[in-house]
């Protein structure tokens, strides 16, 4: 949803589709050499597209031409190469779209980046980073409709990652972190919208609560095309006082620091075992084969994608 209220503005422009590989390659760079040698590069470039951003750009139609790549990148590192990469993506993921490259700042929406600020900030010196946090109960409802995820998973991943990136931006500081709370975007789509274009120095647009293509194809916002404001505190009804209770021993700390009410104030911590997290896991990449058989149209494509695109993030 934040994507696509900063994408509404035209100063901005972020991808349709999450990268996901940046942190992955950013490790295994040096083993391809001189990226200024258009040999070397084709070979990076030969290992990008069989990534899973690939994969769904390749979906949308979105096809980069490798020697188009290689002429974009202002510099032939990998920083320059990824910049040259979004900038060739750019024009063929909105066609017709009279802005040039030089007047929008790009970004990358990928959730799992949240774990990764300091890796990412090394690249991009002049970057900056959004993250934008949601209860933890509504979190996991949300991700068990679309995909079948277990909530106690959601629960311990969701601290686990939050803890790290709070304790990133921190070190970042307020001029390159920025923390929101969906809740609060919900209730005040003007007044936080606008705290983001202030912090990127974008002019607020005109209507804040416009989204610039529809951002969810699954869940209960699914086909929005505007801020759904009572998409929130769904928890109190949908989850059984059991697990509510349960996530509060895992996630507490982070409702008390982040606001959100709680019910077990006095509750112990409890942290999810880790032969326990391999055993959702296990079932979640079940489930997602289910999906993505019914997406894709049969199981050798749906195995294809979840077993030959994964990312090691």
């Amino acid at each position: 949803m934040l994507r696509e209220l900063l994408n509404a503005s035209p100063a901005v422009w972020i991808s349709d589709v999450e990268s996901n590989f940046i942190p992955r390659f950013t490790r295994e760079i040096a083993r391809y050499g001189d990226l200024g040698r258009f040999e070397h590069f084709a070979r990076l470039a030969e290992a990008l597209e069989g990534t899973r951003a690939f994969w769904h750009w390749e979906r949308r139609g979105v096809r980069p031409d490798r020697r188009r790549w290689f002429e974009a990148c202002p510099r032939h590192d990998w920083p320059g190469v990824l910049t040259g990469l979004f900038r060739t993506v750019f024009p063929l993921e909105m066609p017709g779209d009279a802005r040039s490259w030089d007047t929008v700042i790009w970004g990358d929406k990928t959730p799992l980046y949240m774990i990764e600020m300091p890796l990412l900030a090394r690249l991009f010196p002049r970057a900056r980073f959004i993250h934008i946090v949601r209860d933890p109960r509504d979190c996991a409802l949300s991700s068990e409709q679309a995909w079948g995820n277990s909530l106690l998973r959601t629960a311990q991943e969701w601290a686990d990652r939050v803890r790290i990136c709070r304790r990133d931006g921190a070190a970042l500081g307020p001029e390159r972190y920025l923390e929101l709370r969906y809740e609060d975007l919900l209730a005040d789509v003007a007044g936080t919208h606008g705290r983001t274009c202030g912090f990127l120095g974008i002019p607020v647009p005109a209507e804040p609560g416009r989204l610039a293509r529809v951002p969810e194809n699954v869940g209960a916002a699914r086909g929005e095309t505007r801020v759904v404001a009572d998409n929130q505190r769904k928890w109190q009804r949908r989850m059984a006082p059991h697990m509510r209770r349960r996530f509060e021993s895992v996630c507490g700390d982070l409702l008390d620091a982040l606001g959100y009410e709680r019910e077990y104030p006095d509750i112990d911590r409890w942290r999810v075992s880790t032969a326990r997290m391999r055993a959702y896991r296990l079932r979640d990449a079940w489930r997602q084969a289910q999906f993505r058989r019914r997406e894709l149209g049969g199981w050798l494509a749906s195995l294809g994608f979840l077993l030959t695109r994964r990312e090691r993030i």
